[in-house]
């Protein structure tokens, strides 16, 4: 009984520093929970995924209900990227869990799509890390986007007065991007801050504030999706991914009030450099 005291305060504690990071540099979750759920609490690889997708996804929960309420979701831009994302999420999910389920722990080749499918992730992890340090380094005095950012808001004023017009081209296009992303999220459950918010912008020119509400969203339609499929192959664990999200709820808005008095600068580089480590740890075994 210590013992299980013991995890689960440390799973509480993990989960509150996850979300206090959330909440200070706006770092997705998938990217720091992975290496924690592989090199700190051991979960295979497949159980890690599951575990992160229904971490997120009860994270995500909350802030699609704000963002909701706001009206800073577009529900029809949202529904091009899904169309793709959807299908490959669920394609995705179903054959890691279904070859992972039909296994044995100690046939060879479990341990070798688990060993695999973690140097896969790590390659993520330190991908994701690299481009959130271009994203930062990227943006500061840039006059490109504040252009962008004038154009998008533009943009959006021109949206509230006539309904957009999307070409089928360009729906055909998120569409194949979305189904891009939302393998390579069933795969990892990494990528769906840092990927489809670019996309977002650069396709369809949202202002910030849309952005962010229908990537969330977009995320948790994902996330639980493959949460689901996760889940009904037992390659899930349901009590780490409860109590690390419990945790999460208390370390965002402290991490939230944090962020206003250490410069933000400061400390995407600190946690990205973590992620990169953790990610090297990851590829080479450790």
């Amino acid at each position: 009984m210590d013992v299980d005291i013991l995890t689960t305060v440390v799973q509480l504690v993990a989960g509150a520093l996850i979300g206090a990071c959330i909440g200070m540099t706006g770092i997705g979750g998938g990217v720091l929970i992975l290496p924690v759920l592989t090199l700190g609490f051991g979960l295979p690889s497949t159980v890690a995924v599951g575990t992160a997708h229904l971490y997120s996804c009860l994270c995500k929960l909350p802030a699609v209900f704000f963002h909701f309420r706001q009206g800073t979701i577009r529900f029809r831009t949202s529904a091009y990227f899904l169309v793709g994302a959807v299908p490959a999420t669920v394609a995705v999910a179903l054959w890691i869990t279904g070859y992972a389920g039909a296994m044995d722990q100690t046939d060879p080749a479990w341990q070798a799509l688990q060993a695999n499918l973690r140097q896969f992730i790590a390659v993520v992890v330190i991908l994701s890390g690299l481009l959130i340090l271009w994203h930062m380094f990227m943006r500061p005095g840039s006059r490109a986007r504040a252009g962008q950012a004038d154009q998008a808001e533009r943009a959006d004023q021109a949206d509230q007065r006539i309904p957009a017009r999307v070409s089928g081209a360009k729906v055909f296009l998120v569409a194949i991007l979305g189904a891009v992303i939302g393998g390579l999220i069933a795969a990892t459950s990494v990528g769906s801050g840092i990927l489809i918010v670019p996309l977002m912008i650069i396709i369809f020119r949202l202002t910030a504030v849309d952005t962010v509400g229908s990537s969330i969203f977009i995320a948790l339609t994902l996330t639980f999706t493959s949460s689901i499929i996760y889940a009904g192959s037992s390659q899930l664990d349901l009590a780490i991914a409860v109590i690390m999200a419990a945790g999460s709820l208390v370390g965002v808005p402290v991490g939230v009030r944090m962020s206003r008095r250490i410069p933000e600068r400061y400390l995407q580089i600190t946690i990205t450099g973590l992620v990169l480590v953790a990610g090297a740890i990851m590829l080479t075994g450790g």
